[in-house]
């Protein structure tokens, strides 16, 4: 290797170096700050640069944003409905799929927090694949439920496929996930019935 290509791979490791020490910094201060709070200048010191080279990277929020929710997410075990399919029972589904969902929520706890608290300034793409991800969680949990459009039915399961819902029962009044769960799955069962 000649002297200038080892200088250009050289400048172009250190860029990626600096890159990721940028996402690092922003995914921590996301998750201890919450995206509203964090600014521009406060990953720039976090990640020992400047602002101008904060910038240089990524030339908007948005893009910061982005990779670092893409960081995030690479270090998540999301939900996966796919994998609820094999219970056909509603009940017995819905409890597999809330003990899944409650197992994501209570990792990413912190995180998902944030999130919540500063909705107003997620980027719209990354807001819309959370919706979409939940609404996917609902409709496999709903499917095989009889009359699963009704609407007493649909709404019991997405209050307890709601982070919020979780948050009170397990971080506020203390219930492990699978009391949770139980309690849960007995009032979506409870709609389910009342609502026949």
């Amino acid at each position: 290797m000649s002297s200038r290509e080892y200088r250009k791979t050289k400048r172009a490791d250190d860029e990626a170096r600096t890159r990721a020490r940028i996402v690092e910094a922003a995914e921590s201060l996301h998750s201890t700050m919450g995206p509203a709070r964090t600014t521009v200048s406060a990953v720039a010191a976090s990640a020992d640069v400047t602002r101008a080279t904060v910038y240089r990277h990524f030339p908007d929020d948005e893009s910061l944003f982005q990779a670092c929710s893409a960081q995030w997410a690479s270090r998540q075990q999301f939900p996966d409905p796919q994998s609820w399919e094999m219970h056909d029972d509603p009940l017995d589904r819905l409890g597999v799929g809330l003990a899944d969902i409650y197992r994501y929520f209570r990792h990413g706890e912190q995180m998902i927090t944030l999130i919540h608290r500063d909705a107003d300034v997620i980027p719209p793409g990354i807001a819309g694949n959370r919706l979409t991800a939940e609404e996917q969680w609902r409709s496999a949990l709903l499917q095989p439920f009889p009359g699963r459009r009704r609407t007493i039915l649909r709404a019991a399961v997405a209050h307890a496929t709601d982070f919020t819902t979780w948050r009170s029962l397990c971080a506020g009044q203390g219930l492990s996930d699978a009391s949770a769960v139980r309690l849960m799955v007995a009032m979506v069962g409870k709609a389910a019935a009342d609502d026949a």
